[in-house]
């Protein structure tokens, strides 16, 4: 139980956008016999990505933090556009295509830079 109650503080302090108390409550651990690495993993993992967990400051601008609406994007456009009846991909038409379309979507001038970004092979 006091595993599973210290994992619900790690998320709540997440969810609270208090990433120093995690990395804090990571280190305690760093000179434990069993957890010593993976504590030392996890240090390392908060301390580089604390700037991108400010769950609390993206909730309140309106920042959808998970992953499902990405992950469901990512469904629709590579696998339902690229299996339509009739269609025919090679990989290196997938990506261009790909490239191309978020050019086209990106602000900016995007898509006049197209003919300059690599093809992924």
């Amino acid at each position: 139980m006091e595993r599973k109650n210290w994992l619900q503080t790690i998320k709540d302090w997440l969810w609270a956008g208090q990433t120093d108390k995690v990395i804090q409550a990571c280190q305690a651990y760093t000179q434990h016999a069993l957890a010593a690495d993976a504590a030392q993993r996890a240090v390392t993992y908060f301390s580089n990505n604390a700037h991108r967990m400010k769950y609390a400051e993206y909730r309140a601008k309106g920042y959808w933090i998970g992953s499902g609406t990405v992950e469901s994007a990512c469904k629709q456009i590579a696998t339902a556009r690229l299996k339509i009846a009739g269609a025919r991909w090679t990989l290196s038409g997938a990506n261009a295509t790909a490239k191309a379309r978020a050019a086209w979507l990106s602000d900016g001038d995007g898509f006049s830079s197209l003919g300059s970004l690599p093809l992924a092979t």
